[in-house]
This record gives C-alpha cells, structure tokens and sequence, in this order.
C-alpha cells in the first residue's frame, strides 16, 4: 500500500495491522471503527406488515394503506430529509413501506432501544463482545453506548407519520441490533463473524455493517469465509465502502457478493470528497449531512459512508418486502440496473454503477413499473405495543409538507409555521490543505483544517501532524480561528524532503455548539517534494 495513501481509522475503517486480539485469537485482525460522521442501524419487530397495495387497473398507480392522504408523514423533521427526494423514496412508498417479516440485522455499536422512533419493532440481538443476548423486551445487550448504530437505525427504519422526529426509508422493517463495536467503536474480526452468524441463525434476511477496513493479504480468505455463508444462506449483505477519499481496498466491502456502498453529497449529484473509491463498488447514495436519531431521544446530522450506507440497505428491505423469495443476485443486479449513472462509461471506482434509485429498484423487484409517486388517501398507521419502556413522545408538531417529486406537475401544498432545525450536530472537516494525496508538496507548507461547525478541543492532543516516513510526531505550533473554522498546523522545523506526512484530528474536537465530538477519526496524508 502507498504510504501517501490517506487512512481514516475509522467504524467505516476497520482496520489495520494484524495482532493477537483480546480474545486470543491470533487470526483476528484488530479494527477500530469510529463513526463517519453519523451512524448506523436500529429498530425492531412485531409490527405488523402494511397490507399490500391496492391495485384498480394497470394504468393506475398502486398505493399503501395506512400511508397520509397528503403523501407527507407528519415527522417534523421530515423535511430536513433533502437526501430522500433525489433517490425516488416517494415512489417507493407508494409501492410498500416494509414489512415487519423482513429482519434486518445492524453489526455495529447497538442501540438505544428507548427512542419512540423505534417501539415494537426491535428484534433481540445479541452482544459479541459480551456473548449476551437481549430478551424479548429487555434489550440491554444492545444497548448503543456510543450513537453510531442508532444514527443509522433511524435513517433505516425510523417511524413515519409518528408526529415524531424523523421517517425511515422502510419505516415498518424490522431490526435485529447486533453489537459487535466499543463505545469506542472498537471491535475485531472475530468478533464480527460472530455476530454475523449469530445474526442469520436467528432470522436476519438482510445484514448491514457501516464498518470495515484493510486486512493482511493472508486473512482475507479467512475473514471472508462467514461473509461466504451468508450469501450461501441467501442473507444479503451491505456494507460501506470507507471515508479514505482515494483508492482502498476495505472489507468487508470488497468480498465477494457484499453489496459495497459509496457516498454522495446530499443532493446526489456529486460523489463526497471522502468516499473511499474501489472497484468494488456497487453504487453511491447521499452520505452528507443526513438527519436522524441519536442516543437520548434526541436527533443529530452526520455525513459519511456509514450514513450512505443505511439508505441501501433500506432499499433492500423494501425490495424484500414485496417481493420476499427475491435472491442475493436478483437483489445486487436490480439495485445495480436502476442505479442513475453518475458519469458515462459504465461501472467506475468512483460511483460504481450510479445514484441508488429506490423506486426504480423496488419496482423491478415486483416486476412492475415506476409507479408515479402519488399515495391515495387512507387511514394513518396503528402504532405498535412498546416491548420495553420508552420515554414520552416529543410535542406533536404540525405536518411538513412535502417537496413534490421531480416529475410530477402541481403545486406544494402550503407549509405551516417552520420547526427549529435539529440543534444537534456532529463536526466534520469540509476542507483539507495540502489536499489528500498530494504530492510535491512545498516543504515550508503549514497543513490547514476547516470544520463545518466551530469547535472546541483543539490542542496537541487532537490535531496531530506524523511524519509516516519516519514513524514520529512532527512538533507543531496550533492556531485556531473560530470565525473562519479553520486550524493551522505550522510546524516547528522544515519539513524534510521526499517523506510522507499524515494530519490527523481526533475524536476530541467536539462541536461548539451541542458538544457532539468529531464521530470519525479524519485523517489526510501528502508528500513532500525536494523543495
């Protein structure tokens, strides 16, 4: 591997060096996974399954029952879900909204099984690190002691039209949270195969992991052996593709029959600076500044190829959902057909086959055409029996109303009073000088850090500047500046020639504003040139 090579050890990053593990196994490669700015799955079962749409005649579009009249669920947080409208949610809906049949197991750091947005509809997991299991309504084995896994739960399978928070792409999909990650967002290898095993033992369709990292070239096969399984068992498999922003090679993204997952801005047009290219990859989807739960009740925005990640796998749920005997193959080549090519040229490391396009790809799962996005009236859905304790409900706040998909004519129908935005949100570095992959970089160069929120924490602890050639730590003088967010790195003595040098920021800078810290480790790398 290049040693210019960026690497963010990161819950997306997997990673690294071989080592004996703490669990004494010598082939278990250590990773550390710290969030990408945002989260990963949660939410439950026992809910149960919309019924099927009602279907008049082949030129009229089908609809599902228990879906607002309006088209737009009352969650007032809804319309701060800008990432659903360019990847065809709305006419996914109008197809199913999930099925509490279809369990879909989140490896990751568990969840907060409490949060409104997910009652009665929480399959028991189990905790690889610990070997417990949750009970049918005590969930404590699971329980999300870092926000990653919950952060993506919500953007699987939040309740919709709940008056609550945020709507989940497949907001009736049933959730099994396997905790295989730290409040850290530490684990190992060993530790993910179990919980993947565990997790299709126990009825999960469908496994998702905004996790991953580089392996040593003698445990790759070893590693992919229970991801080989899976496919065997027919379990689709999802995971993220990485926040590196160059070419690397993580897993499990890159095994074979994974569906590996990169990330978009949130309007989709453009592939994220940080998503991690890979032949691999199967397709993009928004990973910025997405919306969704957080520990506490409370709601945060994240960005990342975790964030990404959960909207394909949602898909999945859907596709799953009306069509249940769909295969693994059939699930990859229809998600990879209806994708919208981001670039001409056919598949590339960049963006893969394209933008996921959730309609599209749940419509040939039926077997049936894009249906326009146009839900009739019908009664709102029931909520499910609270299988533990949950805190009340937030105050219901008006409906949203809902930006009206891209082809379809009329006018929006008339917004009430705007809702506060979520005041909650995690800090992520939106620029980087030297650029990642740099080269020839002027040796008198002092490295600049922009945030995307101002921050606090800034020290020699948590901006750190490594010459990679060497192995040492570079001294150097801080220099923050709160109105334009940025951090300079001037090092005290002329860089040396020719070496590769890595800047790094830790979870310790934490947002002004909420003290959310830093969910993943950034980390960038340049090199030196003879001047």
């Amino acid at each position: 591997m290049d040693p210019c090579d960026s690497r963010s050890v990161s819950r997306e990053d997997l990673a690294t060096s071989r080592s004996r593990s703490d669990l004494g196994y010598d082939r278990a490669a250590r990773i550390t996974l710290s969030v990408a700015l945002a989260a990963l799955l949660c939410v439950g079962a026992t809910a149960g399954s919309l019924a099927a749409p009602s279907i008049i005649s082949a030129a009229e579009p089908m609809h599902v029952f228990g879906w607002p009249s309006s088209g737009a669920p009352n969650d007032p947080y809804f319309s701060y879900q800008t990432d659903l409208t360019p990847i065809g949610v709305a006419a996914a809906w109008t197809q199913t909204t999930g099925s509490a049949d279809v369990v879909v197991a989140v490896l990751d750091t568990g969840l907060d099984a409490t949060n409104p947005e997910f009652t009665g509809r929480i399959v028991p997991g189990y905790n690889a690190l610990t070997g417990a299991e949750d009970g049918p309504t005590d969930f404590s084995a699971t329980l999300d002691d870092n926000g990653h896994g919950t952060h993506v739960s919500g953007t699987i399978a939040a309740a919709a039209d709940n008056a609550v928070g945020i709507t989940g792409i497949a907001p009736k999909t049933a959730i099994m949270p396997i905790k295989v990650l730290d409040s850290q967002g530490k684990g190992d290898t060993l530790g993910i195969a179990k919980g993947l095993a565990w997790a299709i033992a126990h009825g999960a369709r469908i496994v998702t992991l905004s996790l991953g990292g580089t392996l040593p070239a003698d445990s790759v096969s070893f590693t992919e052996a229970p991801f080989d399984a899976a496919y065997a068992a027919g379990v689709v498999v999802i995971a993220a593709a990485g926040n590196d922003g160059t070419a690397v090679t993580n897993y499990p993204c890159n095994f074979p029959h994974v569906v590996c997952v990169g990330s978009t801005t949130n309007d989709g047009s453009t592939v994220s600076t940080f998503s991690t290219r890979t032949p691999a990859l199967a397709l993009v989807a928004p990973g910025e500044r997405i919306v969704s739960t957080f520990l506490g009740g409370k709601y945060a925005t994240g960005s990342g190829t975790s964030m990404a990640t959960p909207h394909v796998t949602a898909t999945v749920a859907l596709m799953r959902a009306i069509s249940p005997s769909i295969g693994v193959d059939a699930v990859t080549t229809d998600l990879e057909q209806t994708a919208k090519p981001l670039v001409s040229g056919g598949r590339n490391p960049d963006s893969g086959f394209g933008l996921l396009q959730v309609g599209a790809a749940v419509a040939l799962a039926a077997a049936a055409p894009v249906p326009a996005p146009v839900p009739s009236p019908s009664s709102s859905p029931t909520a499910s029996p609270s299988p533990s304790p949950s805190p009340s409900p937030s105050p219901s706040t008006p409906p949203i109303a809902s930006p009206l998909p891209p082809d379809q004519p009329g006018t929006p129908a008339t917004n009430p009073a705007p809702i506060a935005a979520p005041v909650l949100v995690s800090p992520a570095v939106t620029k980087v000088t030297p650029a990642i992959g740099s080269r020839s970089v002027p040796r008198s160069s002092r490295p600049h850090l922009t945030f995307s929120v101002p921050v606090t924490g800034i020290s020699d602890g948590t901006i750190l500047l490594t010459d990679v050639t060497t192995g040492r730590r570079v001294p150097i003088r801080l220099a923050y500046s709160a109105s334009s967010r940025t951090v300079t790195l001037t090092p005290l003595a002329r860089l040396a020639a020719n070496h590769s040098y890595r800047i790094t920021a830790t979870s310790g800078v934490t947002a002004t504003a909420g003290g959310l810290h830093l969910p993943v480790t950034f980390t960038a790398t340049f090199r030196t040139g003879t001047r």
